[in-house]
């Protein structure tokens, strides 16, 4: 399947929106899953009427972001591999930045078509372990990222309890090759695939430096490491009975951290205005 690259930010929230708005339905409300609730909701969806669930293992992360922003209306606390929700629960599954902080995502997704409802999408944003990011990102010990964070990108409570970052695992099940081959062999339609890089437009001294090193590590991979982006935003469809389930090249959409061990699970509701 061809990789779309998404220029900014503004593009890919425009083509995200208009993809979980289109499963809308007039009179009844949208069931969004949001899995690793991450710091808040970072789409606008005000032209439908949705309630929003958060899954999440990180009890102190998920209190800082009701704390500050009370935008879930259900608040779930447990492992995406083992917590038990409701088959076809739900019209949307958004993941963003998770799943490289997961062993065993296979078994991640096979939760998600099962909680998906048939006609549903989900949506994975995660960091491509193929590029060069990806590579530096699983080959170097957890205590440089917090550095990183602390240093680079600013974040002084980086590392502290409900704080980024979160260790790294990049389950070779991420890989793009096994992520489309999972999709096809389960019955899942991958819509579309964007890449995205948040550095190559920026004009900073250091984000030069990054894409100079970037450039220069594709090089030295024989362009076996991605340079040109480092995220990967995949749209996967569940078919309904009576659609085909074969991954689609064509697609009006190609035009336009965290979890543990923990086998429980518990519910608070958290209701808001919709």
């Amino acid at each position: 399947m061809t990789l779309n690259i998404v220029t900014d930010t503004t593009e890919e929230k425009t083509i995200l929106e208009a993809c979980i708005s289109s499963k809308a339905t007039p009179g009844r409300a949208l069931r969004i899953l949001e899995a690793g609730c991450g710091n808040k909701w970072q789409l606008k969806l005000n032209d439908i009427e949705y309630t929003l669930s958060g899954v999440d293992i990180d009890a102190d992360a998920v209190s800082l972001r009701q704390s500050k922003f009370n935008d879930l209306d259900e608040v779930i606390i447990g492992d995406l591999r083992e917590v038990a929700l409701p088959e076809a629960a739900f019209d949307v599954i958004y993941t963003a930045y998770v799943l490289e902080h997961v062993s065993n995502v296979t078994r991640v997704l096979e939760n998600f078509s099962r909680w998906l409802k048939p006609g549903g999408v989900i949506i994975i944003k995660v960091p491509d372990r193929d590029s060069v990011y990806g590579f530096m990102a699983r080959s170097t010990p957890h205590w440089m990222h917090v550095y990183y964070y602390r240093l680079i990108k600013g974040n002084k409570n980086a590392g502290k309890p409900g704080y980024l970052p979160y260790p790294t695992v990049y389950d070779p099940a991420l890989a793009r090759r096994n992520i489309q081959q999972y999709c096809q062999s389960h019955g899942l339609a991958v819509k579309a695939t964007f890449g995205k890089n948040n550095y190559l437009r920026k004009r900073s001294a250091r984000d030069r430096f990054i894409r100079v090193f970037a450039q220069l590590v594709n090089v030295f991979s024989f362009g076996r490491l991605a340079w040109h982006y480092n995220d990967l935003i995949y749209i996967i469809e569940k078919p309904t009975a009576d659609s085909q389930a074969a991954p689609t090249a064509a697609s009006p959409l190609a035009n336009s951290e965290h979890t543990g061990t923990r086998h429980n699970s518990t519910v608070t509701p958290a209701r808001r205005p919709v």
